[in-house]
């Protein structure tokens, strides 16, 4: 196996006193390792082995090349809890009854996506609305977390639930309260993180597991509300516009076709992660990547006026559409450059190795965790010019055009197990941040001091909290 700490493991606990257990973020806790071992290791911590995968070429591996062998998932006592048994998407192990819910997932993602009208609509009608917000600031230093939070929480709200479904609504609005404050509760979410590799932690009176997983059980019994009351008046004859109708869709062929395994798949208890899964990664992330790139814009107002200027030229007055995508480059360039630079996902949601297998001719035998370190790669300056430096021009070529494939670039994790709401993201994010550049410029709150660009790491990584001022644009 790769190199790493042999001597110092202890019973129960493995290497877990190797770790940095004060740092502020979970991947910087593991650089002692890396500065001795090189940028793939391993160690055991508690019951299980892991490795780390840190360099362009073993994260390009393990998730590209041998997704297949690296497609499982850590079936630890917090993740089984909040998936109630691993019956999720993101977090359950690889097998039929993933494979069949990833399916209905992308599935339901890509007829919504596939109807421009429907979904430009819905993203517009909410961007209208915060843009109407920030109109009404005049000019005030405000937060803009809650505001983004909510606009995309809206957009999520239309394709889960359906159309006229909004956080106006009491249920809603308070499943979206949950999310936020379990997403933001940083530094219970990195030490349920570390207890979790030791199995012996479950049978202990620690307050930090009843933190994480209880909040999951109200998400739950809010969505089990509207799940019951859309079967109750469900229409197979209706079209299906939203994700809980395509799911329960599912469920009405399987009992006609007098498929039991396939309806085991297709209960209750898979419904609630489902769902959850749409509003914990489709909602969250694309608020936080946001929040990201209104603090670097505000950081380097250079790009945040050639990018107005292209807006100008492209779309002037009118309402920005997703028609003129192949004209505004620049909005994508500074989309992947925050992704690249903001890491909102900076350690991937743990692999695990489904057989015996190699990672950059080490061998990695089955049940392995695998934790890829994405964040490393995108700071590589071996992959990257001045990789701390915020500049969306490195995505684009000498005539200006989007370079889409650089290699390197990980957040959304390729291979098997990718993010199967990336092509939602990029949809939200580009007439999201059109509107709001096309109507405002953003500033600091005070001159001369711009939000700091550190990351606080939960869930997932966000911008520390900021205030800025939204200028309406003459």
């Amino acid at each position: 196996m790769p190199p790493g700490p042999r001597v110092t493991t202890l019973p129960v606990l493995g290497n877990i006193f190797s770790l940095d257990l004060k740092a502020e973020k979970l991947t910087d806790s593991f650089n002692g390792l890396k500065d001795k071992y090189g940028r793939v290791f391993s160690l055991k911590l508690g019951s299980y082995k892991v490795v780390m995968a840190a360099s362009p070429d073993a994260v390009h591996e393990l998730l590209v090349k041998k997704s297949a062998d690296y497609a499982g998932r850590q079936q630890t006592y917090a993740l089984s809890s909040i998936t109630l048994g691993g019956r999720d998407v993101v977090f359950s192990h690889y097998g039929p009854g993933w494979k069949l819910h990833r399916k209905l997932f992308t599935t339901a993602l890509r007829q919504y996506l596939s109807d421009i009208p429907l979904i430009e609509s819905r993203v517009l009608v909410q961007a209208k609305k915060l843009t109407k917000y920030m109109e009404t600031l005049k000019g005030k230093p405000f937060d803009p977390s809650a505001s983004l939070n909510r606009t995309v929480a809206d957009v999520i709200c239309g394709i889960t639930v359906g159309e006229g479904y909004d956080t106006t609504n009491p249920n809603l609005d308070r499943l979206l309260k949950l999310n936020v404050d379990f997403v933001s509760d940083h530094d219970n979410v990195q030490l349920v993180r570390i207890l979790d590799f030791v199995p012996v932690t479950q049978y202990l009176p620690i307050k930090a597991y009843d933190r994480f997983i209880k909040p999951f059980y109200k998400m739950f019994d809010i969505i089990r509300i509207f799940l019951r009351e859309r079967e109750k008046n469900f229409d197979t004859e209706q079209p299906i516009q939203d994700l809980i109708s395509g799911l329960i869709l599912a469920k009405k062929e399987a009992e006609r076709e007098n498929d039991p395994e396939k309806a085991a798949f297709l209960s209750e208890d898979y419904f609630v992660n489902t769902v959850e899964d749409m509003f914990i990664a489709g909602y969250e992330t694309t608020g936080t990547t946001m929040r990201w790139a209104l603090a670097m814009l505000v950081n380097y107002p250079k790009y945040q006026e050639d990018i107005q200027r292209q807006l100008d030229e492209v779309v002037g007055d009118r309402t920005p559409s997703l028609n003129d995508r192949p004209s505004l480059p620049l909005i994508h360039a500074t989309i992947i450059e925050t992704l690249r630079l903001g890491n909102v996902v900076p350690l991937a949601v743990p692999h695990s190795t489904l057989n015996d297998t190699t990672l950059c001719g080490y061998r990695v035998p089955k049940g392995t965790i695998v934790l890829p370190n994405t964040e490393s790669v995108h700071l590589d300056p071996k992959c990257w010019e001045n990789p701390t430096e915020f500049n969306p021009y490195r995505h684009l070529d000498d005539e200006g055009k989007l370079i889409t494939n650089q290699g390197n670039y990980f957040p959304f994790g390729p291979g098997r197990r990718f993010c199967a709401g990336e092509p939602l993201a990029k949809v939200e994010l580009f007439l999201f941040m059109s509107c709001l550049l096309q109507k405002f410029t953003f500033v600091a709150e005070k001159d001369g001091c711009p939000p700091k660009l550190k990351g606080l790491y939960g869930f997932t990584q966000f911008p520390a909290p900021y205030k800025i001022r939204a200028i309406k644009r003459k």
